[in-house]
């Protein structure tokens, strides 16, 4: 049961569980452990700061403990370790993009594969490049690069987003090979050379840019931060959500993380210098999103007095929701809506 004021969770059956506790990615003050009724489990949670919830029960019994969705609650949401279940509280609601109408991209639009050299890098980038429907090849057009695209387009709709701008907008969907995400996104200078100079000069080669703006989420914000630190004049504007911007004093809780080293490095060469390649009257455009309850949102609203001080034009948005998919699809519009209009004059 959901009412502005929380949620009512139950689980029937399980008897012979040990305990039930409800998985969330992020801390609440109150209990998560449920307690043990006639008919099963029973658990009442107070609203978070959030608008709607990710979740999964943790059965423990035995010694051993099974993840699963709630079977009270239809609402699913992929994941990329399985599917959890939503809450949606009362006030939530969806962009004005979304709906039935946006399940699928409008017929006539493109996409075709890009394809470059590795250079430096292990293997190539995988690059899909979407045109909208109606779009000449020989038009100039805002180009969006999305860090971890796919993905982006497969559980956030990025694509019927951009379908549904007012202006035409070109999409460059860029994967990660599996295995080399953490390497690569982590600040991985050789990564965001590649991107500079061999993956963006091709797609400018294939059809005309009015702007480039780079769109990066978690691991993928620092990455697109790192391609616009070294190279200062190959995007026009930047859209960072939730971005991995540890800290030693933040972050501690990171401290194991392969890759903290290279994140910890990364900012601090960031705050150490005092241009960053935005202290013109008018530096970049920057979005960056962050949720209100992720573990995140230190560094990053560190990281957005850091580039505001260097000259970047900081739009930094608070999101109700956590570090996921659907919390950073709905700051798109108006958020993401404003870099591209920006970018083709409008």
């Amino acid at each position: 049961m959901v009412s502005p004021e929380g949620v009512r969770f139950r689980l029937g059956g399980h008897r012979d569980a040990d305990e039930v506790v409800l998985a969330l990615d992020f801390a609440v003050p109150g209990p998560t452990r449920f307690r043990r009724t006639r008919t099963g489990w029973s658990l009442r949670l107070d609203r978070p700061p959030v608008d709607r919830l990710e979740y999964q029960f943790v059965v423990r019994s035995g010694g051993g403990e099974q993840w699963i969705t709630d079977p009270g609650n239809p609402d699913r949401v992929a994941n990329p370790f399985g599917d959890k279940s939503e809450v949606r509280f009362p006030d939530y609601y969806e962009p004005g993009w979304c709906g039935p109408a946006s399940a699928t991209v409008p017929d006539g639009a493109t996409e075709e594969a890009v394809h470059t050299p590795a250079g430096a890098l292990e293997e190539a980038v995988p690059v899909r490049l979407w045109s909208p429907p109606g779009l000449d090849p020989d038009t100039r057009a805002p180009l969006l690069v999305a860090h971890d695209g796919s993905d982006l387009a497969e559980r956030g709709g990025l694509l019927q987003w951009a379908a549904r701008q007012p202006g035409p907008v070109r999409v460059a969907l860029l994967d990660p090979p599996h295995g080399r995400r953490d390497t690569w996104y982590a600040a991985g200078a050789d990564y965001a050379d590649h991107v500079a100079t061999v993956v963006l000069p091709e797609l400018r080669r294939r059809v005309p840019v009015s702007a480039v703006v780079g769109l990066g989420t978690s691991l993928g914000a620092v990455s697109m931060l790192q391609v616009q630190r070294r190279h200062a004049g190959a995007l026009t504007a930047l859209a960072l959500q939730s971005g991995s911007f540890f800290t030693a004093d933040t972050d501690p809780q990171e401290s194991g993380h392969p890759v903290f080293a290279a994140l910890t490095g990364f900012v601090r060469t960031v705050a150490d210098r005092a241009d960053g390649g935005g202290t013109a009257a008018a530096g970049p455009r920057v979005l960056m999103t962050c949720g209100v309850v992720e573990e995140n949102l230190g560094n990053n609203v560190r990281m957005a007095g850091v580039l505001a001080r260097q000259g970047y034009r900081v739009d930094f948005r608070y999101v109700r929701d956590a570090h996921t998919v659907v919390g950073w699809r709905d700051t798109w519009s108006p958020g993401l809506d404003l870099l591209v209009a920006a970018g083709s004059g409008r």
